[in-house]
């Protein structure tokens, strides 16, 4: 028997997130889906919720200023959509084209969610209709600082241009999982947990 190989902690973050973002994502309904900022795709999936505030963005449909969704993903890197394999369109797109496009998702469940080591997402809704996010804001000099994002009701998940995957909650504080209990807390600061 060999030596035991330890994983490292940011593997086990990764792969807690990993699974978390398929099952939050498998099984919703997409209800409301817009591109903006050119090529920048937004998802609105699972129950509408009442936003604290309606948003006054006119170029959104009332209802989506009256309501978010339980699942919202945001898609600021490149991205393909397909039909049975085939693409539609991608963010090379028009922001019209992108638009209207981007419509065949609306009504539109789920089936299956894919994420590879380098954070790219497939996303298989019902129809054979795929939306696939390419994560290509990488390093320092990209000219975006993140790649996609999923909230959720509790929390968020970031992928950036170091093509890792921050978790956080509602009030922007980073979170790390507690070993063992697949759930997150609120990581406190180096110098905080030395000194306990």
């Amino acid at each position: 028997m060999g030596p035991t190989r330890v994983t490292p902690l940011t593997d086990i973050q990764s792969e807690l997130a990993s699974a978390e973002i398929k099952a939050a994502l498998s099984g919703k309904k997409c209800w409301y889906a817009f591109s903006s900022f050119g090529s920048t795709v937004g998802l609105d999936l699972g129950r509408k919720v009442l936003r604290p505030r309606p948003l006054r963005n006119r170029e959104h449909k009332p209802e989506y200023r009256k309501y978010e969704g339980e699942r919202h993903l945001i898609l600021w890197c490149s991205w393909r959509l397909e039909r049975s394999g085939l693409p539609i369109i991608s963010s090379d797109g028009t922001e019209p084209q992108c638009q209207e496009h981007l419509q065949v998702l609306v009504g539109r469940m789920v089936r299956q969610v894919e994420i590879s080591p380098s954070w790219d997402l497939r996303l298989v809704f019902s129809g054979d209709v795929a939306l696939i996010a390419f994560p290509d804001h990488v390093g320092q000099a990209a000219g975006f600082d993140g790649n996609w994002e999923l909230w959720t009701p509790e929390q968020a998940y970031l992928v950036g241009t170091d093509l890792e995957c921050k978790v956080i909650d509602r009030q922007n504080r980073v979170l790390a999982p507690i070993a063992r209990q697949d759930r997150w807390v609120v990581r406190r600061p180096r110098a905080e947990r030395t000194s306990r």
